[in-house]
Order: C-alpha cells, then structure tokens, then sequence
C-alpha cells in the first residue's frame, strides 16, 4: 500500500488504514456484485434493491480493510525495532565529468558534429556536449527564400536544437571570446565561462556589406530567419504603399525590387520573390504588371556559376520569361533611399571598374 508519510512519522497508521478501506469498496463491487452472482448463476446485482441487500458485505469489507492497514503499520514498526529501520535510499551518482567538449555555432556543421560525438560517445558518460548558439533552433537556410515569398512558414525551415541533441547542453548566447590559454570560453551578457578541453570552431559566416557608400544602412541582408520575415515583410508594406500612390512614376519606384548576387541564393530568392510579388497582383486591382519590376544584378557575364553554363542560362531564360530583369556584369557601388547606382564592367574587362 502506497504511504503519503514514511512508515514510522505521525499518522501512518490513520492513513494506512484509510488506505486499506479504500480499496474495500472495488473488492466489493467485483466480487459480492459481480462474481459471486455469476458463480451462483444469477445476473450481476446491479439494481439498487440488489445492492442495498449487499450493504452489509461492503460494511465488512470496509472494515476488514481498515483493520488490515492497522495490523500491518503495526507489524511494520515491530519488525522496524526488532531489524532496525529501513536504510534511505542512497543518492545517486553521476559519474565524474573527465572530457568536456564545447561547439560554437548551431549551424548546420555544429549540429551535425554535436549529433555525431553524441553517437561516437553514447557508451561513455564521462565526455560531455556543450553547444552554444545565438538562436535556439537548427535553421534549414536553403528554404530561407520559400519564408522570404511566404510559400513557407518559419516554423516549417526550424527545428529546435533541444529537440535534435538529447545529450548535449545548449547554451543560448553571444560569445564574446575565447581564453585558449585557460581553454574557457567567455560569453557575452553571461557571466558563466564555458571550461572545456576540445573547442569545435562552426561559427558559419556573416555578411559583409562595406560602410559609406549606402548599402549597410539601405539593403536588407538575406542570412537568418528574421532577415526573410523582414524582407517579406517590406514588400508588402511596398504592395500597400503603392496601392495608394497615384504618380505612376513613385509607384513604379515602390515596386521595384532589386536582388543582388546571382548565386543559388540570389537566383532563388529572386525567382521566389517575383512569383511572390506577381501573385499579389491579384489582390490590388488598382495595380499592374507594368508597374512591377524584380531585377537581379550580378557581376559576371552569367548567373548560377556553380552550374554548367547550359544549365545557367536555361534558368536565367526561364526567370526572364516570367517576367524577372537581369542587370548582367555590374556591381552596385553605392545606395540610396530608392536607388542603387551600378558599376558596370568595361568591354574587355574581367572586372567592374
């Protein structure tokens, strides 16, 4: 019988008993209505009158459990002072932590390194897993562009980094730097250093975008989660600005978007955004295709350089047809609020001067 109280403290007996007498009533009711009844060859005594008849046999069976929970606390303590109490249960214990490797960066190279020491040190509690990464979910970058033209949901390109590392602490935060005379790593907003004996460098990349000439303070990065919710976020607010512009030429500006880089990133963003944009349409009758413009620019003589150029070009065939503008062997040098100013390559030239 479960005990709320341990066996010797105030009460034991009282809820022991109450305990017993308890489970009188279901003894009861499977056997005196249900069994005895059917060994007898009769219907099970559902009906109140047959019940009422069987009062007494549950008076008895209440009472026999009460009397038992009594006689066995007092079996219990006589058993206690005569063989000594019963031992606590001993805490348990963790082994000692003797290898501590942390990974810095929830990417997809963190991850995947975190989820295979995982694996390679199942067997071994004495190695632990710390990761450390500013968001507190694996992001699938490749959909980034489905989220940017809201064909996905973010939740749909993210899965939480608790959920994939079921060994490995994850440490949401910022690191400041990293002592490698003392092997700590320093964490930005935290005062905890991590210690550890093997540092995993999966940090990824940032994007560089060179101060002064516009482009920091007017282009809108396309890297993270947040980055494609902004961006699909403005052209609506664009969609919306535009449907109540009445000069053709501010609401030909409004519309038009510029991507820059013709990488898979830069192709597929753009491809995305025009179906995105040219969808839209439908829901602002005071709007046109004419007033639309999605440009991509891109400082090579073909977009897609990591592809075959049959490959490339077919694409670049494919996104011009629906309507997407290319500005081929050009950079953009500088920006501002509604333009970008193109440096284009002199023929001849393997670069834009």
């Amino acid at each position: 019988m479960a005990l709320p109280r341990p066996i010797g403290g105030e009460g034991a007996a009282a809820d022991r008993a109450m305990t017993g007498a308890a489970f009188g009533l279901p003894i009861w009711g499977a056997l005196n209505v249900i069994l005895l009844p059917l060994l007898a060859g009769r219907m099970p005594q559902w009906t109140a009158e047959g019940m009422r008849a069987l009062f007494p046999a549950l008076v008895g069976w209440l009472l026999f459990g009460f009397a038992l929970g009594l006689l066995t606390t007092g079996v219990v303590r006589v058993a206690e002072r005569l063989l000594g109490a019963t031992p606590a249960p001993s805490a348990p214990k963790f082994p000692e932590i003797k290898t501590r490797v942390v990974i810095l960066g929830g990417g997809f190279a963190g991850v995947t390194a975190a989820m295979n020491l995982e694996k390679e040190f199942r067997r071994d509690p004495t190695v632990a897993f710390t990761l450390v990464s500013e968001t507190n979910a694996l992001l699938f970058t490749p959909m980034l562009a489905e989220v940017a033209a809201s064909s996905l949901e973010p939740t749909h390109i993210s899965t939480p980094l608790r959920s994939s590392l079921r060994r490995t602490r994850v440490v949401r935060a910022e690191v400041s730097g990293v002592d490698f005379e003392n092997r700590h790593v320093k964490l930005a907003e935290r005062e905890e250093e991590l210690p550890y004996n093997h540092l995993v460098l999966a940090l990824g990349a940032v994007s560089s975008l060179p101060p002064g000439d516009g482009i920091a303070e007017h282009a809108l990065e396309f890297k993270t989660l947040a980055d494609a919710i902004r961006i699909r976020n403005h052209v609506i607010d664009a969609f919306d600005h535009a449907d109540g512009e009445r000069n053709p030429e501010r609401r030909r500006a409004l519309l038009t978007f510029v991507v820059v880089g013709g990488g898979f990133s830069g192709a597929e963003l753009v491809g995305a955004l025009n179906d995105f944009a040219r969808g839209m349409l439908a829901d602002y009758p005071s709007l046109s295709a004419d007033d639309l413009r999605i440009v991509l620019v891109h400082s090579r003589e073909r977009i897609l350089p990591e592809l075959s150029a049959s490959l490339a070009d077919y694409a670049l065939e494919r996104m011009r047809a629906r309507g997407v503008t290319f500005e081929l062997n050009a950079r953009v040098s500088a920006a501002r609020p509604g333009a970008v100013v193109l440096k284009r390559k002199a023929p001849g030239k393997n670069r834009c001067d």
